[in-house]
């Protein structure tokens, strides 16, 4: 089949060449994208002392090509994948080659119709999302059908049946579903600065059970209703989901339904912008089978509404998403400050502030005896329903960022942090159940700051800075870290930095953490080498994360398009 679908395409691909030589006919166009990630690992004992980020291959690599042909309303596509084998700290189910993503699309008069893989969302996501997040190394594209049709101006539905990638192959479970949504004001035909958006979502899962200790449920069900109110300046949004019994691996099997409600409302007027949200999932983990390790097989997504963090230090203590239940709120406020102004100076000063926590919920269990004779919650409800806000703390971020310009070549970038970060539930996985006193648990506090200037020396040089600083007394200890970035745009850049682990409680362990990149850009294709210490973090995109172990070694990525 590999064989088929190379061949295919390379056949489409030397029409489109015949086209382009200007023979008259309409032979249609293939575009694509390609990328690979290669790493040569060194030992380094001072960082990593039991050799984890040593594998026995020194040099590991993972690639993809993707490839789609369009011509009028038909599209088709592939994608090929290439671990030889997948870099550490990537899920190790991504091993060998082949071609997961493969797809055909037909779009005619308000019907669109995709057979083989897609990725879909229904509303925020709390339903049903399937994406690809190449960093975490999810992906979790549905293999299957889906129809879109809209049915008039505004008034969209959709239906989708199939199975979810894991790595190379599908998941066990069959996910099949719809989603219904309608947008007044293109149904009316009218326009206006007031709007009513609103949405119905449904999802099941059908997974045969044959468990010897427990009655599973073969069909599991998820819900949503969903409203977004825009009025002038105002922006509302409020979705709520529920999901039927579903025992699962994740929840540790127990049979309590699961609730999810996610609310956001933002104000913008003038130089004033103020954004509110709230969050409650309880119980929400949906997977397209019952049995599933980080990112695999998830069908659902749980917005994080906390920031997200794109400095390196700060980003050490990212926010994950304790999706067996949570609680909390977010609030951000920007203000643009007018040039002339006593705050605004000679050119304009932005102002953000921004404030997100988390909290367990107040979860009153149910245990029984285990075949082991210890107490579990498995085979029981887990605990009361619609759970209030415990006295687990999860996390709680407040930061302030300052954005101006001081002269005509220079800008500058200042910002505060201050974390309260629980690293027994968000990096060790401790369940709340678990937790016999809650004053035992590793919380860590931080205080941390960032000055960030860009410097426009002549035309197209410039000289980027970062001068981090994170002060903790809790986990490694401080840190400070130093980045110097030359670029001659558009083609080169070359930088430099240094984190350096000074406050570690280990005076061993204060060690740097050096890294020298080098990058060139010609068109559309990126070249880019790094030569360094990594530092063991977390890396996070949309408040799912993945623990990247400390390594040494020299690595490449080249990305193109075409």
């Amino acid at each position: 089949m590999k064989r088929i679908l190379l061949a295919l395409f390379l056949g489409l691909g030397l029409i489109g060449q015949t086209s382009a030589q200007g023979d008259g006919k309409d032979y249609g166009q293939i575009h694509g994208n390609f990328q690979t990630n290669a790493q040569y690992y060194l030992r380094d004992t001072l960082i990593d002392p039991n050799g984890n980020a040593f594998p026995d291959e020194r040099l590991l690599a993972a690639g993809f090509l993707n490839l789609v042909y369009t011509k009028g309303n038909f599209m088709a596509g592939i994608r090929y994948e290439n671990y030889q084998n997948n870099l550490i700290g990537l899920p190790e189910g991504f091993k060998g080659e082949g071609i997961p993503y493969r797809f055909a699309r037909y779009k005619k008069d308000g019907l669109d119709i995709t057979v083989g893989n897609y990725y879909e969302q229904f509303g925020s996501g709390l339903v049903f999302r399937t994406y690809e997040e190449r960093g975490l190394g999810l992906d979790n594209a549905m293999d299957g059908l889906r129809l879109i049709f809209d049915i008039r101006p505004g008034l969209t539905a959709k239906a989708l049946v199939g199975r979810q990638r894991i790595y190379f192959q599908t998941g066990d479970g069959i996910v099949r579903g719809g989603d219904l949504e309608l947008n007044l004001n293109e149904f009316r035909d009218k326009a206006s600065s007031t709007n009513l958006i609103v949405g119905a979502s449904m999802i099941s899962r059908f997974q045969e059970a044959q468990d010897p200790i427990y009655n599973l449920p073969e069909n599991v069900a998820s819900a949503g209703l969903r409203a977004n109110f825009i009025a002038g300046d105002f922006n509302i949004f409020a979705e709520y989901a529920y999901k039927s019994q579903d025992p699962n691996s994740t929840n540790r099997f127990i049979y309590k339904p699961g609730h999810a409600i996610y609310a956001t409302g933002s104000y913008a007027k003038g130089n004033l912008g103020l954004i509110l949200g709230y969050k409650y999932y309880d119980n929400f983990m949906f997977r397209s089978q019952r049995v599933g390790n980080f990112t695999e097989a998830m069908i659902n997504y749980l917005p994080p509404l906390a920031e997200l963090h794109t400095y390196a230090l700060p980003a050490l203590y990212s926010y994950n998403i304790q999706s067996n239940g949570e609680t909390g709120i977010q609030a951000e406020l920007s203000y643009k400050f007018d040039r002339g102004t006593l705050l605004g100076g000679k050119y304009g000063t932005l102002l953000n502030l921004n404030f997100s926590n988390a909290y367990a919920l107040n979860k009153d269990f149910t245990f029984r005896q285990g075949l082991d004779s210890s107490q579990t919650i498995s085979g029981t409800d887990g605990y009361q329903d619609w759970a209030g806000i415990g006295n687990i703390q999860y996390s709680q971020d407040f930061n302030v960022e300052v954005k101006t310009k001081i002269n005509k070549n220079l800008k500058g970038t200042f910002s505060y942090y201050n974390f309260v970060y629980n690293r027994s539930a968000l990096l060790d996985g401790v369940i709340d159940d678990l937790v016999s006193d809650p004053n035992n648990l590793d919380m860590v506090y931080v205080n941390a700051a960032v000055a960030e200037f860009l410097w426009k020396i002549k035309p197209k040089h410039s000289l980027r800075t970062e001068a981090q600083i994170m002060l903790t007394e809790q986990d490694r200890g401080s840190w400070a870290m130093l980045l110097l970035e030359y670029s001659i745009a558009p083609e080169w850049f070359v930088a430099v930095q240094d984190a350096y682990n000074y406050g570690h409680p280990d005076p061993d362990l204060r060690v740097h953490y050096p890294i020298i990149s080098m990058g060139y850009t010609r068109g559309t294709t990126k070249f880019q080498v790094n030569y360094g210490r990594q530092q063991e973090g977390v890396f996070c995109v949309g408040g799912i994360c993945r623990v990247v172990p400390a390594s040494n070694g020299f690595s490449m990525m080249i990305t193109s398009n075409f």
